[in-house]
């Protein structure tokens, strides 16, 4: 992934500005990539089934991740990134790219300094569940002379491989981090050590792992009042941008968020040991401003300027950003569910200039 060595919680950036103020803007979160030993096979567990790919086979899937998403973060390619990721993930990555030019040089640089996964756990679903994707559980750290060197940090990662037609790729990567730490559960697996997968659309208690995304975007649409979203860090920051929507516009604009169709809607769900499940997924939202009078205007954001092409600086009476989103949660035994992690990058900007008068 793009910004390598963020953390993988949601990045507000500064608001968009209206009359004289030429502020704004918001680039986003994301994180990404690392390297090391695959988990040991369980002691005596003879195999009841073939799994989708074996533990071997899914660390050299991460060994070439690594290596190709190094090179496209050192080159600066989307085209290359293509080659390691898909989904969300992947569109996130190539807006980043696009914000280069308007971003601090030494945040690019950190944000795509080499990496490598290490401590890594794979979890493989059995050939027989028909799924095409994996689960790895790992940790970022930098890539010191061609060595793991310093762990990011203590935070744990969780990454989705999904096979497409010409590889696997990519599509999900988040992060249990800080005090969340805690709250990883455990994956449920069968007698032979495999991943179990809970079906996205079969409700655990009264919540299905499909439902996350829907959830998580009502924090942005609505603010959540009455969400069924366990209090996390995680939570308090969506709900932030609804509640914050308006600030710096001074009443010159009116501003909200939207539900928007999602860049890929992909839900991936396993069993946890108590019952419930792991869910990862994307999500999207536009947010929309919009002049309230012909004395007022909205100035793009530098980090907003790279998307739009044409008039870039020009005062504008409409601006609609439209956000990709990643997130990971859990659904309870119980069914009440939980987000841990949303990452939130600006993936395209429709801007409309003032009319002539």
């Amino acid at each position: 992934m793009a910004h390598s060595a963020r953390s993988a919680h949601i990045s507000r950036g500064t608001r968009i500005g209206l009359f004289a103020a030429a502020v704004l803007s918001a680039a986003a979160s994301l994180t990404a990539c690392s390297t090391a030993d695959s988990a040991p096979e369980r002691a005596g567990a003879a195999p009841a089934e073939r799994p989708l790919l074996t533990k071997a086979e899914a660390n050299k899937v991460v060994d070439a991740y690594q290596k190709v998403n190094n090179q496209a973060n050192e080159e600066r390619s989307a085209a290359l990134m293509a080659k390691a990721e898909g989904g969300a993930l992947l569109a996130m990555d190539k807006a980043y790219f696009t914000q280069i030019p308007a971003l601090r040089k030494s945040e690019v640089e950190k944000n795509l300094a080499p990496f490598l996964y290490v401590n890594r756990t794979f979890y493989i679903p059995p050939a027989s569940a028909k799924a095409d994707w994996f689960l790895v559980r790992t940790q970022g750290a930098q890539l010191t002379h061609g060595k793991p060197g310093k762990l990011w940090s203590k935070d744990v990662r969780f990454l989705v491989f999904k096979r497409s037609a010409d590889g696997w790729r990519m599509v999900v990567a988040r992060d249990f981090e800080g005090a969340d730490a805690a709250k990883e559960p455990h994956i449920a697996l069968d007698k032979a050590g495999l991943m179990k997968l809970a079906d996205p659309a079969a409700k655990i208690g009264r919540t299905a792992p499909s439902q996350l995304p829907g959830l998580v975007t009502d924090l942005w649409v609505t603010g959540g009042p009455n969400t069924a979203l366990a209090d996390t860090a995680a939570r308090r920051v969506g709900r932030s941008w609804y509640t914050e929507r308006a600030d710096n516009l001074d009443g010159h604009a009116w501003v909200d968020f939207k539900k928007a169709a999602p860049h890929a809607g992909d839900v991936f769900a396993a069993r946890t040991a108590d019952g419930g499940a792991l869910v990862l997924s994307d999500s999207a939202v536009d947010e929309t401003f919009l002049a309230k009078d012909l004395q007022s205007y909205i100035s793009l954001g530098e980090t907003d300027k790279p998307f739009v092409k044409r008039n870039p600086d020009a005062r504008m009476d409409k601006v609609v950003r439209h956000y990709a989103q990643t997130e990971i949660g859990v659904i309870s035994a119980d069914g009440k569910p939980a987000v841990y992690s949303i990452g939130t990058q600006v993936t395209k900007v429709d801007a409309t200039p003032t009319p002539d008068i």
